[in-house]
Formats: C-alpha cells, structure tokens, sequence
C-alpha cells in the first residue's frame, strides 16, 4: 500500500463515479475486496482515512541541541518602561513605538525577557518596526529570533549582509547585501550587478538598480546607461532618475539641449520680463533612449508630458544659472496662468529630485501666497532643506494674531503636516491659533473650522515637546466649554503629551530585575 497514491486514486474514481472512470478502486491487503464496486470504494475511502489520521509515523521528538543564550551587556527597562511598553504594544498610541524604540536604543536600554515574545510577534507584520526592534531585543532576543524563521526577517536590516543573502535572499535582502557592498566596493558591486541583471526580470533589475542610490558616483553611469534603453519601462524610469543624479553625467546635458529651446525668457527695456514656452512636435525612440516616455499622465496633454517630463529632469538651477536670475524671481513668472500648470508641477519633483535648497525654499515661500501653485508638503520640503529652515520660514509667514480661516490659509496646510519636534515658539503659536480661532473666528464660521482644529490637536499629539505639557495643559483648559470633538482632540492631545512625558522619563529610571 502506498497511502499517497492510493488516496489520490480513490478520490479520481469518486469524482468521476465508479462507472466512469476507468481506474481500480485500491485494495488494502488484509481486508476482502467486496463484490460490488460501490460498495469497495466506500470500505476503501474510510479505512484510508483512518490509516491517514492515525497511521501516521510520529515525528521525532527529540529535542535540537540548543546552547544557552549568552548574557546580557546592556540594562534593561525599569518598571514603569516595562508598564508603557506593554500599553504600546497593545496598540495604546501604536504610531509612538517606533520612536520610542529608537530612543531606548540611544540610550542604552534593551526590552525585558519576559516581553519580547510580545515584541517580536507585534514587529513581525510590521516593517517599519523591524529595524527599531532589532536594536532593543539584548542577547536573549537575538538568540529568540535564531530559532523562529517568523521572526529572522526583522534583522534583515540590522544583519551584516554577506553573499549567501545575494544568492540565495529574498529581494530585500539581496537590495541591502548590494547596497552595503556598493559603499564598501562600488566596483564589485557594479561587477555583480553586469553579471546578473540580464538574467532578472524587470521588476527586479529596477529594484536592484535602486539600491545604487544612496552612494551614487560617477562611475556608475556606465552600467545605468546601457539600462536607459531597456524594454521595461520601469526599469528606463529608474535608471533615468538616477542617472540625472550622478556627478558628471551625459544624460543631463543631452536633456538641457533638449530643453533649451522650448523655453524663452524675454527682457524688454520696459515692462516686466515674461517667461515663454513652446511645446514639442514630435516625440521619437531617442526622447525615449534619454528617459522621456511617449505617455506620462502627470501632465495635461502628450507634448505637455515630454517637456514636463524634460524640465523635471534637469536641475532646476541650470535655468536660473542660464538667465541670471533668481529662483524666486524665475517661479514667480511661471505663475502666469498659460504655463503654469506645466512648468510649476515639472519643476517641483526637479527640486525634490535633485534635492536643490534654493529652489525649494523659494518654492515654500512663493506658494504661501499663491494658492494656485502645487503644494509642497512640509514634509518633502524638510528632506530638502532641513527642518529648522521650513519652520523659520512657516514662523515668518504667520498672521500677527493668526488662526484659521474660511476658505484655508496657505500655511495651515503646511503647519498640519510639519514633521516634528516643534521648537517651543511654534507649539506656542498653535496654542495661539486653537485660542483665537475659537474665541475670535466668527461664530458662523465655527463649525467649519472645528475639524481642522481637532486635525491639529492630532497632529500636535507627536511633534510637541514632552517638556510643553504644563504649558499646554493650562492654556487649553483655561479656554473653558469647548465643542465636544474639540474638546474630545485636546483631552486626547494632552493624554498622548503625558503619556510621551512618560516614556521620556523610563529612559533613565533604574532597571529592574528580569525575572
């Protein structure tokens, strides 16, 4: 008897019936096989389903060699550390863990033995946390993970990658193996990529190309330009983003001379300077073989698209350095209605791409008073130029005694996505704007404006300072009855402020025993 195939057979003569199909219903040797085929199949089908429940070979119970884990190095959480970790990972103000692992790691702490099972099983799922919890796990953690294969995968990014993860790693970690060779050996890792790449598919030749990012060097244009040319258009995108990006490349000249004649800037003698434009005729594989594709639907239009497509390539201080003119001076003229639509969107992601400061603080500034302008988030914005800067700037551009309005002000979108920590200027002026607009906003204008109001206080829950608890505290409690859902937001922002204040404070308190 072969229990596999006997099964598998008996379950083709079912479903087929015992008339139709051709095959013999199996026989089991120590019983007789009855006359009538029904009735076999029916005897066959349960004893085989006893045999296949219980008549089974137990599995080897003996147990695998396993060493201790090593000691400890570092202390652990104190009591009140142990307490707030278990409300974060019972999903108590879930967005705050990440940060708080990360600072438990600064300072020298790691988790407890007894809630690390809860930890890693809570990361798991989680990506962002992977890395912040790999730092925290100690010796006890670290030996957990190497006997779980579930939980291996959160220090994919914490390990010392090696070649067994290019080889035979998912995608993940063959993009870290590559990256950390890439800064350690560029010219081995461009080697292994010319070796391989042709044997990938698509999706993954992109992603292996992106790894190449963070270390960019000019002798990496070479092998991404013979991928300019690819079939996949993921794969073209991806290279040409990077491309335009390393030092001294061909790529950003053949598109500047592309470019240059579809754009006109005209200084008349008298009367402000215009800037003008002409969109392309035709598109042909070469726009394509230079990383300009035939269709984008960011853009209104299919030439609009190849010269929006252009313009986003290129540095954007190429075209100020051109005229000799500032980038304040030079977006402001692309507000004119006829271009704007076009030049404003394809020189914001040039910006961004090429990380230019200049450009985007010029940027920040103008669309403040222009409402017509693509919004930069502050958050893109901080990637650029720091956070200090776009704080400086949103500080500068705040009403004497500000609050919201109907319709929206510029910079309170750009408040409302602020990364943070706020200075204490800042999270005073929120303070001021809540006050004012509750007590000064008209009351026609109160209903519309209390979402925003509740946005804030969500918002103010993770970027103010633990230290402005007191501050904030008095001051909204002092503005007396409240709408609910305001009042709801700041009980709520005051709660996540001390509950921050709290954590802040495990980070230094004495460690308790683990057991």
């Amino acid at each position: 008897m072969n229990l596999q195939t006997d099964w598998q057979q008996l379950l083709r003569v079912a479903l087929l019936g015992t008339r139709q199909s051709g095959e013999t219903v199996p026989s089991l040797a120590d019983l007789p096989a009855p006359e009538a085929v029904e009735k076999h199949a029916l005897l066959a089908a349960g004893s085989l389903g006893l045999v296949r429940k219980a008549g089974l070979k137990a599995l080897d119970a003996t147990a695998p060699d396993v060493s201790p884990a090593p000691p400890e190095t570092i202390p652990t959480l104190g009591l009140n550390g142990r307490e707030a970790l278990g409300q974060l990972l019972n999903d108590r103000y879930p967005a705050m863990l990440a940060d708080y692992l990360v600072s438990l790691a600064q300072a020298g702490r790691r988790v407890p033995h007894q809630q690390l099972v809860p930890l890693l099983n809570y990361a798991r799922t989680r990506p962002e946390l992977h890395a912040p919890t790999a730092a925290v796990l100690g010796q006890r953690g670290l030996w957990l993970v190497r006997l779980n294969s579930e939980w291996q995968p959160l220090l994919a990014s914490a390990a010392t990658p090696d070649a067994a993860d290019w080889e035979t790693g998912k995608l993940r970690q063959r993009q870290n193996y590559l990256q950390a060779l890439h800064r350690q050996d560029p010219d081995q890792a461009r080697a292994l990529l010319a070796a391989t790449l042709a044997q990938e598919p698509a999706k993954t030749q992109a992603a292996l190309l992106a790894a190449l990012a963070p270390a960019l060097s000019a002798a990496d244009a070479p092998l991404l330009e013979q991928y300019l040319g690819s079939k996949s258009k993921e794969v073209r995108q991806t290279v040409a983003l990077l491309l335009v990006r390393t030092p001294g490349n061909a790529l950003v000249e053949r598109l500047w001379q592309r470019a240059v004649p579809y754009l006109e800037l005209k200084k008349p003698l008298l009367g402000r300077k215009k800037l003008e434009g002409s969109l392309p005729d035709t598109w042909s594989a070469e726009w394509q073989a230079d990383g300009i594709e035939q269709k984008d639907n960011r853009y209104a239009g299919e030439k609009a698209a190849w010269l929006g497509q252009l313009l986003s390539l290129i540095p954007p201080e190429r075209w100020s350095a051109h005229w000799n003119i500032a980038p304040t001076d030079l977006l402001e003229l692309a507000t004119d209605k006829e271009w704007a639509s076009l030049l404003l969107p394809a020189w914001k992601q040039g910006l961004l791409l090429h990380r230019s400061e200049a450009w985007a603080l010029a940027y920040l500034r103008l669309q403040l008073t222009h409402d017509s302008m693509p919004f930069l988030t502050a958050t893109d914005a901080t990637e650029v130029v720091g956070l200090a800067q776009v704080t400086q700037l949103l500080m500068a551009h705040l009403p004497r005694h500000p609050r919201f309005t109907q319709p929206e002000a510029r910079w309170e979108s750009l408040l409302l996505d602020l990364p943070g920590p706020w200075p204490e200027a800042l999270t005073h002026k929120a303070l001021e704007i809540i006050e004012n607009t509750l007590t000064v906003a008209p009351s026609n204008q109160q209903y519309l404006l209390t979402y925003r109001l509740t946005q804030l206080l969500r918002h103010m829950q993770l970027v103010v300072p633990p230290s402005e608890y007191a501050r904030c505290a008095t001051t909204l409690r002092s503005l007396g009855q409240l709408d609910s859902s305001v009042n709801t937001a700041a009980e709520q922002f005051l709660s996540a402020l001390y509950f921050r204040q709290q954590l802040h404070e495990t980070l230094t308190e004495s460690p308790a025993p683990d057991s």
